[in-house]
C-alpha cells in the first residue's frame, strides 16, 4: 500500500495528513493522543467508516458517540453536548478527539476540542470528498450563527488527518459530486498542471475510481497545506481558498442550508466569480468556459436563489466586507488567482443574477 505524508506546519506545531487506500484499518499508528486515550465522535452517515476504524482504537476509547452530520446541527448546542459527554467521561487535557465524518463533524469536534479545558488535541478522519480535500485541512473549526455561516469559531489544528478515499464509497451521488467542487477549486487557484490532469481523469473520478479520486484529493491537499503553512490565520494568501465562497455562502444561506449542498452553492459562486474575473482580472472566455464545463460535468446541481432582495442582507454579514464592498477571489487564469479587495456589492449581485452554467447543470430538481 502506498501512503503519502503531507505536513502542514504552523510555527512549532504540525498537522500531518496521511493519504492512501486502506488507511482506516491502519490508523492506530497515525492518530495522535499524548495520553494514548481517544474520544471518538462520528456522524451516523459515516458509520461504515467508523465501524472499520473502531476496532483499531477499541482499547484506547473513553468515549464513542454519534452525532448528526447536517448544517442545521452545526450549533453551539451541539458543541456543548460533545463537551458534556467528554466531561462526563473524565476527559483530560492530554487526551485527544477523533472526528469521523464530513465537514460539519470535523468543524464541531475541532471547535469543542479548541475550547474544552482550554485546548485538547484532536484528529480528523474525513469521510466526504469535501472533507478530504478541504474542510478537514487547515485548522478552521466552528459553528454557524443565526446571522451567518461559520461566524463562531477558532483556529485549532488537528494533530493528524487520515484520508482514505474508500471512506467516500457510501456517499450519495449528489454528496459525492458536490464535494468534488471543493477539490477542483484547489487546483484551479494554484496549479494549472494539476487542473489539466484532473480534467483528463474526470470520467474516472466521476465514476468513483478510488485511485483517480485520490490523485485529485492529494493535489488539493498539497495546495491547501502549502497555502495554510504560509498563512495559517487567513491574513493574506489563505484567502485564495475562498474562491467561489463569497456568493456561495450567500446562496447556501438563502436556501436555508437545505436547498443546496455546500459544494453546489460554491459551484454557482464560482460561476459568478468567473464573470467578475473576466471584467476585473483578465480571465479569458476560453478558460472561464473550461471551468464551467467541468462544473457541468460534475452536475446536475439545483439552481440557487438569485434575488437581490434575498442575497443583499446575507452579503452584508459577510466577514470579508469593508465599507467599500466585499473582497473576493478572482481567477486570472487557471492555476493563478488573486484576492480583489472592495468589489462593490452591486457587482456581486449582478453576477449572481446572471450566473450560468452549461445546460446539463441547470435543473430545479433536487437530485439524490
Amino acid at each position: 500500500m502506498t501512503v503519502e505524508r503531507v505536513a502542514l506546519r504552523v510555527g512549532e506545531d504540525e498537522s500531518v495528513i496521511w493519504l492512501g487506500r486502506g488507511l482506516l484499518e491502519q490508523a492506530a499508528d497515525r492518530l495522535v493522543s499524548p495520553s494514548g486515550r481517544f474520544l471518538l465522535v462520528s456522524s451516523r452517515s459515516a458509520r461504515p467508516a467508523t465501524d472499520r476504524l473502531r476496532p483499531v482504537l477499541a482499547s484506547s476509547l473513553i468515549l464513542d458517540v454519534e452525532i448528526e452530520d447536517s448544517e442545521q446541527e452545526k450549533t453551539l448546542d451541539a458543541v456543548s453536548e460533545i463537551a458534556d459527554r467528554a466531561l462526563e467521561k473524565g476527559v483530560r487535557r492530554d487526551d485527544a478527539f477523533v472526528a469521523v465524518g464530513g465537514g460539519v463533524v470535523t468543524d464541531l469536534v475541532g471547535f469543542a476540542a479548541a475550547i474544552l479545558l482550554r485546548g485538547v488535541a484532536w484528529n480528523a478522519v474525513p469521510t466526504t470528498v469535501a472533507g478530504m480535500a478541504d474542510a478537514a485541512i487547515g485548522g478552521k473549526t466552528g459553528v454557524d450563527h443565526r446571522l451567518g455561516k461559520n461566524l463562531l469559531g477558532a483556529f485549532h489544528f488537528p494533530r493528524s488527518i487520515v484520508v482514505d478515499p474508500s471512506a467516500a464509497a457510501t456517499l450519495s451521488d449528489r454528496d459525492y459530486r458536490s464535494g468534488l467542487v471543493e477539490a477542483f477549486k484547489g487546483v484551479w487557484i494554484r496549479n494549472a498542471k494539476a487542473s489539466a490532469r484532473a480534467e483528463t481523469l474526470l470520467p474516472a473520478i466521476r465514476s468513483r475510481d478510488e485511485e483517480a479520486l485520490l490523485e485529485l484529493v492529494s493535489d488539493a491537499v498539497r495546495i491547501k497545506a502549502d497555502i495554510v503553512s504560509s498563512d495559517p490565520k487567513e491574513s493574506g494568501e489563505r484567502r485564495l481558498l475562498n474562491f467561489g465562497h463569497t456568493l456561495g455562502h450567500a446562496f447556501e444561506a438563502a436556501g436555508g442550508y437545505r436547498e443546496l449542498r455546500h459544494g453546489e452553492a460554491v459551484a454557482w459562486g464560482i460561476s459568478a466569480a468567473l464573470t467578475i474575473s473576466r471584467d476585473r482580472a483578465g480571465l479569458s472566455e476560453d478558460e472561464a468556459a473550461r471551468v464551467r464545463e467541468v462544473l457541468a460535468r460534475l452536475g446536475p446541481f439545483p439552481e440557487p436563489v438569485r434575488s437581490a432582495e434575498v442575497l443583499r442582507p446575507l452579503l452584508s454579514r459577510d466577514k470579508k466586507r469593508s465599507a467599500s464592498g466585499l473582497a473576493g477571489v478572482l481567477l486570472e487564469e487557471i492555476g493563478r488567482a488573486r484576492v480583489e479587495e472592495n468589489v462593490p456589492e452591486a457587482e456581486w449581485l449582478a453576477a449572481a443574477a446572471h450566473a450560468r452554467l452549461p445546460p446539463a447543470l441547470q435543473t430545479r430538481s433536487n437530485p439524490t
